[in-house]
C-alpha cells in the first residue's frame, strides 16, 4: 500500500503493543515515524527495533511526553512539529483498570478519562492546525470494543472509550468538508502488555462475558487499522466476531442483555 509512503506519522503509545505493531507496519510501508510515549527506556527499545526495519530510511524519532499534561504538550510538542509536520496522527495510548463500580477509586476514573479521552484531545488540538493549513491529514483514534458495548467491570474504561467514540463522530463531521480524514478503531481483547496487566483484576463476571474468545494479536489489529485507514474507513472493527456482536447489540438489545445477564448470574453464583 502506498497510502502511508513518505507520510509523517505520529503514533502515541508507540513503544509497545498495538502502537509498536502499527509502527512496524508503517515503517515497512515507507512512512516516517515519530513515536510518543511516557517511558523513555521503552521508547529507546522500540526505536532500536524499528530502525532495523527498512535500513537506510530516515531514523525513527521519539518523544517522551505525558499527554494528560496539557502544559507539557504545549511546551514540548510544537517545537517537534516544526521539524516534523505530521500528516497522519494515530492516537493509540490508553490505560485500563477493570473493577466493579463501587470498588474502583475515584482516581481510576480520573486517570482513565484523562489518559484515554483528554490526552487524545490535547494531542489533536496541537497537531490539527498544521494539517488544516496544509489541507492534508488523517486522524485515527483507538477506542475499544468496550467503547461500542458497555461491559460488566468496565464502568470507567467504557466511559472513556465511549467518549472517544462520540468525539470521533463529531470531529469527522467537522473535518470531512475540510479534507481531513478521521478514523476510529474498536479492537476487542488484544494480546498486549496492557491486557496482561489487567487480567488479574477482572471480576469473575467480566471473564464470564468474555467466555473463551481468544484475544487477537497486536499485529492483527495493527493490520486492520492500517488497512482500514488506507481504504478511508471511518469505523474500523478488527474482528468479524466483534462486528457481529456489535450488530446484535444494536439491533437486538433485549436479547444481548439477556445473554449478558445470564453469564453474570452464573458467574455470581460461583463467587
Amino acid at each position: 500500500m502506498d497510502y502511508f509512503r513518505n507520510e509523517r506519522v505520529l503514533v502515541t503509545g508507540g513503544s509497545s503493543g498495538i502502537g509498536l505493531a502499527t509502527a512496524g507496519l508503517l515503517r515497512r510501508q515507507g512512512a516516517h515515524l515519530l513515536l510518543v510515549a511516557r517511558d523513555e527506556a521503552k521508547l529507546a527499545r522500540a526505536k532500536s527495533e524499528l530502525d532495523t526495519i527498512a535500513s537506510g530510511a530516515e531514523p525513527v524519532r521519539t518523544l517522551s511526553l505525558d499527554l494528560r499534561d496539557r502544559a507539557a504538550v504545549d511546551a514540548k510538542l510544537p517545537g517537534v512539529l516544526a521539524g516534523f509536520p505530521v500528516d497522519v496522527l494515530i492516537s493509540n495510548a490508553g490505560v485500563v483498570m477493570p473493577g466493579r463500580f463501587l470498588e474502583l477509586p475515584d482516581g481510576q476514573f480520573d486517570d482513565m478519562m484523562q489518559t484515554n479521552f483528554l490526552g487524545p484531545v490535547h494531542l489533536i488540538r496541537t497537531v490539527l492546525p498544521g494539517m488544516l493549513e496544509r489541507k492534508h491529514g488523517h486522524v485515527a483514534m483507538m477506542s475499544s470494543f468496550a467503547g461500542l458495548i458497555g461491559i460488566y467491570g468496565y464502568t470507567a474504561y467504557s466511559a472513556s472509550k465511549f467518549a472517544i467514540r462520540g468525539f470521533a463522530q463529531a470531529l469527522r463531521c467537522e473535518l470531512k468538508p475540510l479534507g481531513i480524514r478521521v478514523s476510529v478503531c474498536y479492537p476487542p481483547d488484544t494480546e498486549t502488555p496492557q491486557l496482561e496487566f489487567e487480567d488479574p483484576y477482572k471480576p469473575a463476571e467480566t471473564r464470564a462475558i468474555a467466555g473463551n474468545v481468544k484475544a487477537l494479536s497486536a499485529e492483527y489489529v495493527a493490520q486492520a487499522l492500517v488497512s482500514g485507514m488506507a481504504k478511508g474507513q471511518f469505523q474500523i472493527v478488527p474482528s468479524a466476531s466483534a462486528r457481529i456482536q456489535e450488530w446484535a447489540y444494536r439491533m437486538l438489545p433485549g436479547v444481548a442483555h439477556a445473554m449478558f445477564d445470564s453469564d453474570i448470574r452464573k458467574a455470581g453464583a460461583k463467587r
